[in-house]
């Protein structure tokens, strides 16, 4: 016998559990098909982002915006909110840095990075509240019915909540790069006269959902609509997408209810106009855009419009241009509506005067909505230390206008917006429902020189000229100046970065299309219930995620 065998055997152990084999994790149940990691996901995102940007002008390939937003969308499907804000914030940065790059012209990286980053941590936070919406309704309506049904419903009202509250907040908010914006020039832009912008980016965002949701539906989803599970599964979804895209396509345009023509002189003068720019001299401009204005004198005009800011010197205390205003439309035989900066009790106003031969000022209008850090520093005092060379760029605030955007000229009732006026819903259905016959765009693009703004900012008008029913004259400085019919037909653009005078009759249009009686309340219904309702879902399904 050996000593090892003479070792007696080891006691027992007490006191400690026996080991339990390691359970394999369980997949997380709420946690859709095709689900993606972080990383994946973020790069998707910021893939998407990008393409969505070029859904606008330039290059204005509209049918990008499904690829982009739905590139997001992809990415967002499985996560959490905060892990879902972080992937949409990838997707917002690529998306605003590449939309927006214009403002950089005169004042370098410094606004880009600013209102960039701002429009993306608000993209993000609505990317948040998707991904509620993607983790949430599987557990309470695990049906293929709550993924294809109800999901799209939810995410599109989420999206157009993000839109909405970009475009008012803070200080009055950037209503720019909604989807709605880049298709001005698609089979969809019709739907504007129904549902308003917003209503538009609801639908367009709901399509996207939906044609995501049909091409992600797990194997055998359309199989009672379709053939069995297999290679041929995907004639059935996209016939679903198809008949979806085909039922709105099939709602005819709205067609208003002709009143007339008007004939409108447009001046596009092409002078250094540019808040910025260190070649900008006033009084030339206004003599520059005077002499050009005569160009029109036998034509027959009933309105002469000249662009934003044509006299930036303020009219009410200076005799001589007021003289050249009334010369201008003595010799045109027509009322003269001038862009002028003007000073009223100690206050500056971006406004618009129209001016009557040897009478002189008929009615005015105030810019609503000056641009902030553009127009004005709101809480100068706060914000002046972050950038005190850029903002004291800006050496005066101007002061918001209460006053109507409707004048008479002649017997027609005309709505005045002042460039960025043209991204308020509320105040160009507003011109509308006060019994504008046909809008007229005032705007100083020449601060962003040869970059893509004027053709966004032209994309607006034509949507806006669609939606509201009415033909829609923009006047630009420099570019994009154009005639739009109430369909949002162009009736004349003039060459861009060319001095142009050009006379053309409008139609004139009366009544309201059903987006100027309830496009904005419905945008903001949207907007409540897709603020809320993820939040409610979230707090539903919270129980039963946890009990899976």
């Amino acid at each position: 016998m050996t000593a090892l065998e003479e070792r007696p055997p080891a006691p027992p152990v007490t006191g400690v559990p026996p080991m339990r084999p390691r359970r394999r994790r369980r997949p997380v149940a709420d946690r859709p098909p095709y689900a993606l990691a972080l990383l994946p996901a973020l790069l998707l995102s910021a893939l998407s982002g990008w393409i969505y940007a070029f859904a606008f002008p330039a290059p204005n390939v509209w049918v990008l915006a499904f690829v982009g937003v739905g590139g997001i969308l992809a990415a967002l499907r499985g996560r959490g909110f905060w892990s879902g804000v972080l992937v949409a914030l990838a997707g917002g940065l690529a998306f605003w840095f590449t939309l927006i790059g214009w403002v950089t012209l005169f004042l370098g990286a410094a606004p880009l990075l600013a209102l960039g980053t701002l429009q993306a941590i608000e993209l993000a936070i609505g990317g948040g509240l998707i991904a509620l919406v993607y983790r949430s309704v599987p557990l309470l309506w695990p049906s293929r019915w709550g993924r294809i049904g109800v999901t799209p419903l939810l995410v599109a009202a989420a999206w157009t909540c993000r839109e909405v509250v970009a475009g008012t907040a803070p200080y009055g908010g950037f209503a720019w790069g909604r989807i709605a914006l880049s298709q001005s020039t698609s089979p969809f832009a019709p739907l504007a006269a129904w549902f308003g912008l917003s209503g538009l980016s609801f639908v367009l965002a709901w399509l996207t959902a939906f044609a995501l949701a049909c091409l992600t539906e797990p194997r055998g989803g359309f199989a009672p609509i379709g053939p069995r599970p297999g290679s041929e599964h995907l004639l059935p979804r996209l016939l679903a997408i198809a008949v979806a895209a085909g039922l709105l396509l099939a709602i005819p345009p709205f067609r208003p209810t002709e009143a007339g023509v008007m004939r409108i002189t447009s001046v596009q003068p092409d002078t250094h106009a540019g808040y910025f720019d260190r070649q900008n001299d006033p009084a030339k401009n206004l003599a520059t855009t005077a002499a050009a204005s005569l160009q029109a004198a036998g034509k027959g005009s009933q309105l002469v419009v000249w662009p934003e800011g044509s006299s930036e010197n303020d009219p009410y205390s200076n005799p001589a241009i007021l003289q050249t205003f009334n010369s201008v439309s003595v010799l045109t035989g027509a009322p003269l509506l001038a862009g002028a900066i003007t000073q009223r009790d100690g206050r500056f106003y971006n406004s618009s005067l129209l001016w009557e031969a040897n009478r002189g000022i008929a009615a005015i209008y105030d810019k609503v909505h000056p641009v902030p850090f553009g127009e004005y520093v709101p809480d100068r005092a706060f914000w002046t230390p972050f950038a005190p060379d850029l903002l004291k760029l800006i050496g005066r605030d101007y002061t918001p206008g209460t006053r109507s955007s409707v004048m008479k000229v002649g017997t027609v009732p005309v709505g005045v917006d002042i460039c960025f006026d043209i991204v308020d819903d509320g105040l160009i259905t507003g011109s509308v429902a006060d019994g504008a016959q046909v809008l007229v765009a005032q705007t100083n693009n020449a601060d962003f020189g040869h970059t893509e703004e004027n053709q966004q900012q032209l994309a607006i008008a034509r949507l806006r000229a669609i939606e509201t029913g009415r033909s829609v004259v923009s006047v630009s400085t420099v570019a994009s100046t154009t005639f739009l019919d109430p369909t949002g037909a162009t009736i004349y653009a003039a060459p861009g970065f060319t001095a142009d005078v050009h006379t053309d009759v409008v139609p004139l249009a009366v009544g309201t299309t059903p987006a100027v009686a309830f496009g904005v309340a419905l945008g903001a219904t949207i907007a409540i219930l897709g603020g809320v309702l993820p939040l409610l879902l979230a707090l539903t399904a919270r129980p039963l995620r946890r009990r899976r």
